[in-house]
């Protein structure tokens, strides 16, 4: 089979049979990097969580590092979906920003196993092709709307990615610590980052 042949043929739309299995090896991943760190997990100990066979599991990810890398992104994909339907009800930018911060500590606060899978999984994965999964959608989210509200005049004008790197910073550290501390309260840490945001960007006049 010729290499133009695989880049043009489309992948098969998986049935919800798969969906429903690959979501279930998924959740067997997340405790055993843990558990086991990095270097100790594998395909073997995954397929042996799940009652099925290690073909099973190579079916839906190939490799160990496939596996893991889906580890990482599923819940920033999850966090952003989860985001990006929570925010857009509020009649000002700084609202919506304010409830894109409360959305992503919550879901850290409900989702301890897979904050600290991903914190595992991210500091000991090097994939040739770069970080695993690519850009984070949770952080251009944040930028498209600081730049929103700067367009509006509703923002300060400041550098919109660096200040989006600014706040991501203060978010990742909360997850850092409710990856390794039960007693951590993302919700609570979120209320004291809102109200740092919100006297940072808020313009004293209109433009």
């Amino acid at each position: 089979m010729s290499d133009s042949h695989l880049r043009t043929t489309p992948s098969p739309t998986p049935s919800p049979g798969g969906l429903a299995r690959k979501a279930q090896l998924l959740d067997c991943a997340v405790d055993v990097p843990v558990e086991l760190g990095f270097a100790g997990t594998s395909v073997a100990e995954v397929a042996r969580r799940a009652g099925v066979s290690e073909g099973v599991v190579t079916y839906h990810f190939p490799t160990k590092e496939d596996l893991l890398s889906e580890v990482v992104t599923s819940p920033y994909h999850k966090a952003g979906e989860q985001v990006g339907q929570a925010t857009g009800d509020s009649d000002s930018v700084i609202g919506e920003l304010a409830t894109y911060i409360r959305s992503n500590l919550t879901f850290i606060a409900d989702h301890p196993r897979h904050v600290r899978a991903v914190m595992e999984v991210a500091a000991n994965m090097r994939p040739a092709n770069g970080p695993p999964g690519g850009g984070d959608p949770l952080s251009a989210h944040l930028q498209e709307l600081i730049e929103r509200g700067q367009a509006t005049g509703e923002a300060a004008d400041m550098d919109a990615r660096g200040l989006a790197m600014t706040i991501r910073a203060p978010m990742d550290a909360a997850a850092a610590r409710a990856a390794c501390d039960p007693t951590a309260d993302p919700r609570g840490h979120a209320e004291h980052l809102v109200t740092i945001v919100r006297r940072a960007l808020q313009t004293t006049e209109p433009r």
